[in-house]
């Protein structure tokens, strides 16, 4: 995947994405604005499926709703900065992905229960 300045984020990744089957939303900051749906999820980046193209090279304050089964608190929320866009295999979505910023433990750990959980690896 290309970003705006041409380089290729997949050989960036050093951890490697799991894919959920149970799709987080996320909102944008503190609002009630679905920003998209978590496809992949790793302690260090995100991809979200929206409705409409997002902004690339823009710092996000995100918050993402928690499933009760893995995390204790209802929410969990985290710096990124969005890093790709393009369209979705679906031409009515847009792929997103980021580049989660300076977790705490707690929030990597819960992250790290997300993963556990709801997720599979695609061959």
């Amino acid at each position: 995947m290309i970003d705006s300045t041409g380089e290729n984020y997949r050989e960036k990744r050093r951890v490697e994405r799991k894919y959920l089957v149970f799709y987080l939303r996320v909102f944008d900051g503190m609002t009630i604005n679905v920003l998209g749906h978590i496809v992949n999820l790793t302690s260090q980046g995100i991809m979200l499926l929206s409705d409409s193209a997002i902004a690339v090279e823009k710092e996000y304050l995100l918050r993402m709703k928690l499933p009760e089964k893995v995390c204790e608190r209802g929410e969990l929320l985290f710096r990124a900065t969005s890093c790709w866009s393009k369209k979705d295999a679906n031409p009515d979505f847009f792929l997103t992905g980021f580049q989660i910023h300076d977790l705490a433990a707690k929030d990597k750990n819960d992250i790290l229960g997300l993963i556990d959980e709801f997720s599979f690896l695609a061959s």
